[in-house]
């Protein structure tokens, strides 16, 4: 068995949680380490970003995580691959909007590069 095979709920939990951490920080250097080269990441008002233009509106301040909450519902784990799905509930400012989050997500977590990295990500928000 190789390490991409053994990664456990726990650790599932905890790059979800250095994630969400790292956003409301602002850490980017942390981010990328955790982005893969190859990331897509869709918001929930259906803006995508690649890993790049993702990290430059963190950057740049123009995407800014006041506080986020998340919980993990189901993890379905595959070789070298990982989804979890959850929820996330919190607040940010876009352009200087300030908007609250309210949603379902999935996340797509690989092996690759000698560690984990996420690879997709899309926000579903929940009806009021």
């Amino acid at each position: 068995m190789s390490w991409a095979d053994t990664l456990t709920t726990g650790e599932v939990e905890e790059l979800e949680d250095r994630r969400h951490a790292a956003m409301v920080a602002g850490d980017v250097g942390v981010l990328d380490e955790l982005l893969s080269p190859d990331a897509v990441y869709t918001h929930a008002n259906a803006a995508v970003d690649t890993k790049a233009s993702y990290l430059g509106v963190l950057r740049d301040r123009t995407l800014v995580y006041q506080e986020l909450a998340h919980t993990t519902e189901n993890v379905i784990r595959r070789p070298g691959v990982v989804v979890v799905n959850g929820r996330m509930s919190g607040s940010v400012h876009m352009a200087g909007v300030a908007r609250t989050l309210n949603s379902r997500y999935a996340a797509v977590w690989v092996a690759e590069d000698g560690g984990w990295h996420l690879l997709a990500y899309q926000s579903t928000p929940l009806p009021a």
